[in-house]
């Protein structure tokens, strides 16, 4: 009964995320202001600074980060009315560094790879061939995040603002799940015989390794 209210939850919680991302990208289009609009603005900061003060291992910088986000949405948002537009490129720009950084310092030399260790917690001992592959893997999904920051970047240059925004908030979640649907497809050509870990299994495990990250951080 608890895990099933655990995925009922996370599922209004990822409706939650994408009926936000499309509000805040036709509002971003809009040239009107509507009454959610300040919402809109502050709600992922305040959000973030409630899970630094609630869940963070380095409090302090991260509140930091949050503050200084919010003095230069403030001035984006009073000077040229692109609080929301702010907001959109500051998640966005943060979610995918910090991934990049997460997965990314794991393929360092004398490291174990990412999924290679979730990999492991799930399944237990790997076969050499595993081993390469989920590296790969790892490799793949900081390859995504890049292309991810490089796309928004180069958009938000040279692109219309609707473009850019459809790019950050509409097309952000889609984007994900091909990546998770082509890193299935892979796997199976590759090692059809391999044994399959649930969502639930794959999800749990990340949740346990960052968990277990950021207590060793703490020490």
């Amino acid at each position: 009964m608890r895990r099933a209210l655990g995925w009922v939850l996370m599922a209004l919680a990822v409706l939650a995320c994408i009926a936000y991302q499309y509000l805040v990208h036709v509002s971003v289009g809009s040239a009107q202001v509507g009454v959610f609009h300040p919402l809109l603005i502050w709600l992922p900061l305040v959000a973030l600074a409630v899970w630094a003060l609630a869940c963070s291992g380095n409090k302090s910088l991260w509140l930091v980060a949050t503050g200084a986000a919010a003095v230069f949405v403030y001035l984006a948002e009073h000077q040229e009315r692109m609080g929301l537009a702010a907001v959109s490129g500051i998640s966005h720009a943060t979610a995918y560094l910090f991934l990049l950084w997460y997965f990314g310092r794991t393929l360092a030399r004398g490291r174990e790879p990412l999924i290679t260790r979730i990999a492991r917690r799930v399944h237990g001992a790997l076969q050499p061939e595993i081993e390469h592959f989920t590296r790969n893997v790892t490799i793949a999904w900081c390859a995504f995040f890049a292309a991810q920051l490089a796309a928004s970047a180069l958009l938000h240059a040279f692109a219309p603002l609707e473009l850019w925004s459809a790019f950050v908030n509409l097309l952000n979640l889609p984007l994900l799940g091909l990546m998770f649907a082509g890193q299935w497809i892979w796997r199976n050509v590759l090692h059809p015989g391999f044994p399959r870990a649930t969502t639930r299994q794959a999800i749990e495990a990340f949740i346990r390794d960052a968990s277990l990250s950021g207590s060793e951080r703490m020490r």
